[in-house]
């Protein structure tokens, strides 16, 4: 006798949606990192300062990124509260 297993789609979605807002949260923490490294490279090549240019934009957007994936992940929370209420 064969037993047929059968997807769990249900399963299978919540898992691509959190495997979704990983990726999210990673591509928004690097995007305002990268972001403000190259602002803080720029001006260390145009303002006197020089290195601290570098390490305070470095610095500005780590806070940035976990500012912005913070956000996201209560935007994401709160939807998924009024999407289990209905």
């Amino acid at each position: 006798m064969k037993t047929e297993l059968k997807p769990n789609w249900k399963n299978n979605i919540e898992v691509i949606k959190h495997i979704t807002l990983i990726s999210q949260l990673g591509l928004v923490v690097i995007s305002a990192l990268l972001l403000c490294f190259f602002l803080g490279l720029f001006l260390s090549k145009h303002l006197p300062g020089g290195i601290l240019w570098v390490a305070g934009g470095t610095i500005l957007g780590v806070f940035a990124g976990r500012l912005a994936a913070l956000r996201l992940l209560q935007k994401t929370i709160l939807k998924e509260d009024n999407e289990d209420d209905d």
